[in-house]
């Protein structure tokens, strides 16, 4: 049998008593787990840096700059709020605790000066940030009405790469169509029409603007601006299948006069193919020979070389990275990348559709010295 009624009230340390006193007990002493619950909360901060590839703290132009700035102080009033409601209730639990030897204090069932108080600070403070964040996404829907000479590129996800396509590259109607690596001159703004191949994606570069979705079938918009020289990394930002977390982009931010000299030197001299010679002559036999490479790829100059399935190979030997911005440009990752794309880009489409691959391991059908002179061509597409 159990203890009975009045035994397990005498034993309970927090019971009243008769009187209406409260029975002396072992309190609880929470600061050691207050603390440790703290800590832990502070870790994600650490991943906070500014000068991280891809934070969005680090900006550098107008349109991250203002979303900064809206994210920014939605935070400080949140903390804010959050430091004086947590601060009261602490107060109200330390000030008014039970103690040992108190009577059960008189029950209050409202107030309704306080309840009118909460009820319409909190509202004036949301409406307020509410208007302020509509008018703040309004106004970085469109680039400024001032601005000219504003640069348009369309932009398509593929599954798993991006192709970026000029429509008038210099002002004088020059239609330039590249990948994974956007070349925007600096102070200018750039209008980006989106739109997706397959699935849906999403267009994000942190340090220059916020995402947008990439929809089959839809054309969305976006802008920004490059108010600094130098790279920033972009993302899919959309779970878009198997090598989502690999489908990378670069924007390159140049000067006016070095991106129009980008834009004047694009594509392959006429007499190029004909002047290449030795091992690099070789691996051009060897693509122009393989049907896969010429159904996949376009290389801007090159009869023949007009695939629209793959990425856009023009001016690969100046850039610095491939596959999708994943790997940096030099030999030994091309003949890694080249023996067997699945190794470093699972579920990609090279590996899946090209004759050349489909060999019982998915390494290439080609030597290694058919595979170097292969990464000497694509080399010296400059």
């Amino acid at each position: 049998m159990g203890p009975c009624p009045q035994e397990r009230v005498e034993s309970n340390s927090n019971q009243f008593n008769g009187a209406g006193k409260v029975a002396s007990g072992k309190r609880f002493r929470p600061r050691p787990l207050i603390l440790l619950t703290a800590l832990v909360a502070l870790v994600p901060l650490l991943g906070c840096a500014p000068d991280a590839i891809q934070s969005t703290f680090g900006t550098a132009g107008p349109v991250a700059e203002k979303q900064l700035l809206l994210f920014n102080v939605l935070l400080w009033v949140m903390v804010a709020v959050f430091i004086l409601v947590e601060g009261a209730l602490l107060y109200s639990l330390v000030k008014f605790r039970r103690r040992p030897g108190d009577s059960l204090p008189v029950q209050v069932h409202g107030h309704t000066g306080l309840e009118i108080t909460w009820t319409v600070i909190p509202t004036i403070l949301i409406l307020a940030l509410g208007i302020w964040s509509v008018f703040t996404l309004f106004e970085l829907k469109d680039p400024p009405a001032t601005a000219d000479g504003a640069l348009e590129v369309t932009v398509t996800g593929h599954q798993w790469w991006w192709e970026f396509e000029y429509q008038d590259a210099d002002g004088s109607g020059r239609f330039i169509n590249t990948s994974n690596e956007l070349i925007v001159p600096v102070g200018r703004p750039v209008n980006l029409l989106l739109n997706s191949d397959d699935v849906i994606h999403s267009f994000w570069v942190p340090k220059l603007a916020g995402k947008v979705d990439v929809v089959p079938t839809r054309n969305n918009r976006m802008w920004f601006q490059g108010d600094e020289i130098g790279s920033f990394y972009g993302q899919c930002a959309e779970f878009c299948g198997t090598a989502h977390a690999l489908m990378k982009f670069q924007v390159h931010v140049l000067s006016e006069a070095d991106y129009m000299n980008w834009v004047a030197s694009y594509g392959q001299p006429p007499g190029t193919v004909e002047a290449l010679t030795g091992t690099a002559r070789k691996g051009q036999e060897i693509f122009m020979s393989n049907g896969a490479c010429l159904a996949c790829h376009t290389i801007e100059g090159v009869p023949g070389a007009m695939g629209v399935l793959g990425p856009n190979l023009t001016g690969l030997g100046n850039k610095q990275t491939f596959a999708s911005g994943i790997m940096d440009l030099n030999r030994e990752n091309l003949r890694r990348w080249l023996k067997n794309p699945n190794d470093v880009k699972p579920g990609n489409r090279m590996s899946e559709q090209a004759p050349v691959y489909q060999t019982p391991d998915g390494n290439i059908n080609l030597t290694e010295k058919e595979v170097s002179a292969l990464i000497e061509y694509l080399l010296s597409l400059k």
